[in-house]
């Protein structure tokens, strides 16, 4: 099992699923773009069988030949571009995310908090630890996440395709969820009402439970 974050969060976000796969037996490793601390970007060596689980632009981030090697993807709060691409949306997005980087610029604990207010709802968020992160990281991710564009092509050779997202996602909302969805062709997906873009984080039972049922089938 190999675990991709998304922007602003780390690999610590990971910790319950890792303690969960691992119960099973499986191998577990997080990666980390080093928002507090070093980057952790070098994979152990691999077994057999490889899974990739991805949440939010952690699908933008998994190199190509792991892609290429993988038997199941799980992604959460995914999405092929960021900013939809009609009119008004699409500026309203750009805009919110204009407003993130100035956030992110001024202070980014701050910055980070508020994100974490909007990626919860409609949960109560919890407090950051008052660690400064790296703000140059933040933001240089910021604008890959600004331009980003989902590669699909690879991601359908993957056997087993498995997307999660929160009805309620304020960070990426449900009409960005189906457009991954009518793309990946996912060999099962399911939207989980009064959950948003913390769902890996604030529902785990729930998506364990559904796991072991789609895989199992």
């Amino acid at each position: 099992m190999l675990a991709f974050h998304g922007w602003g969060w780390s690999a610590a976000s990971w910790q319950p699923w890792q303690d969960w796969f691992r119960a099973q037996g499986a191998d577990f490793w997080a990666g980390d773009r080093g928002y507090w601390g070093s980057p952790q970007l070098d994979w152990p060596a691999l077994g057999d069988r490889l899974w990739l689980l991805t949440h939010s632009w952690g699908l933008h981030w998994l190199p190509a030949d792991l892609v290429a090697r993988a038997d199941c993807l799980i992604c959460w709060g995914g999405f092929t571009a960021y900013h939809p691409e009609l009119e008004p949306a699409k500026t309203q997005s750009q805009q919110a995310l204009g407003q993130l980087r100035d956030a992110i610029a001024s202070d980014p604990l701050a910055g980070l908090q508020g994100f974490y207010r909007q990626c919860y709802r409609p949960q109560t968020a919890p407090e950051l630890p008052a660690i400064a992160p790296d703000r140059d990281r933040l933001l240089a991710d910021l604008e890959q996440l600004d331009r980003s564009q989902l590669a699909i092509e690879p991601l359908l050779r993957i056997p087993q395709r498995l997307v999660l997202h929160g009805e309620s996602d304020r960070i990426v909302p449900i009409e960005r969820a189906q457009t991954l969805i009518d793309q990946l062709q996912p060999t099962a997906w399911k939207f989980w009402p009064r959950q948003g873009h913390a769902l890996p984080v604030t529902a785990i039972a729930d998506c364990q439970a559904w796991l072991q049922e789609v895989l199992a089938a």
